[in-house]
């Protein structure tokens, strides 16, 4: 989603990092998630001044997977921009890996849209659509095939497949990067453990342990170089990714995510957080 007065770069890496973080979590060999959903809600806020919502309607049958998320702005922000946004994907597990087959993304805001449509295959991109493209200039870093191979898609990297239910240990968890290609430009998202939380939530949402990552972003290619947001993300050491386990299934998703910016800090928080019409409430096995 875009947030007016918030840089580009920082914009786009809100709407990729939980699941290019999340990538980083999974393990040796991935177990069978059988048929589990998951829905929650998510509030954006930026300085303690809540801008916007996200649904996400996730399920899992198997080693497959499918996906939805929502988001648009509310409250006084919607005042200065009336911005949505729609994610949708699909793929598998492979071992420890998410190979996404496709990644569909609509955002809207004051008549301005944007439109992306990725296939992948084996963890490389087929064919892909980015309307409107990127404007020709001289220090625009050129995007490459090689750049579109043994990536993930946004969405696609919100599925992190483990060998047993729970939650692993932190650097395990956090102690690596991700790749990823959101259909304009490629970056790596390096991780590192910072602690593991426990969180008491009510009847609707997250109890448990958590693990806190820290990232920082890493610009590959289809970026300007010269660009003081890409610096300025580039950076950045205000980020991170609050991992959590999906009930009844051996997959982490995101539950907070804080990308520090010049406005203050952008959070993206569940509100709720259920697993099959159940509240998803489990204890660490590590």
């Amino acid at each position: 989603m875009r947030i007016r007065k918030t840089p580009l770069t920082a914009r786009r890496f809100c709407a990729a990092l939980a699941g290019a973080a999340l990538v980083s979590a999974a393990a040796p060999s991935a177990a069978k998630a059988g048929d589990v959903s998951l829905k929650a809600t998510y509030a954006i806020s930026i300085a303690g001044l809540t801008v916007g919502r996200v649904d996400v309607k996730s399920s899992f049958d198997g080693n497959s997977y499918d996906a939805v998320i929502k988001g648009s702005t509310s409250g006084p922000s919607r005042i200065v921009s009336d911005a949505s946004a729609s994610m949708s994907g699909s793929g598998k597990f492979v071992g420890s890996r998410v190979l996404p087959a496709s990644f569909q993304m609509v955002t809207l805001e004051g008549g301005f849209s944007t439109h992306v449509s990725i296939a992948m295959r084996g963890g490389a991109v087929t064919t892909v659509t980015a309307l409107p493209p990127l404007i020709q200039a001289d220090d625009r870093v050129p995007v490459t095939p090689q750049h579109k191979k043994d990536v993930v898609d946004p969405l696609g990297a919100f599925i992190v497949p483990l060998d047993r239910q729970g939650v692993p240990s932190g650097h395990r968890a956090c102690a690596r990067t991700v790749r990823v290609f959101d259909g304009w430009t490629r970056y790596d998202v390096p991780l590192y453990y910072k602690e593991t939380k426990a969180i008491d939530g009510d009847a609707t949402s997250y109890s448990g342990r958590i693990i806190v990552c820290g990232a920082r972003f890493v610009p590959v290619a289809g970026h300007r170089s010269s660009r003081k947001a890409v610096q300025d993300m580039a950076n950045n050491k205000r980020l991170e990714v609050w991992l959590a386990p999906v009930g009844g299934a051996p997959i982490l998703v995101p539950y907070r995510i804080l990308i520090g910016t010049d406005m203050g800090d952008l959070i993206i928080m569940a509100t709720r957080f259920v697993t099959d019409g159940a509240p998803s409430r489990h204890a660490a096995l590590e």
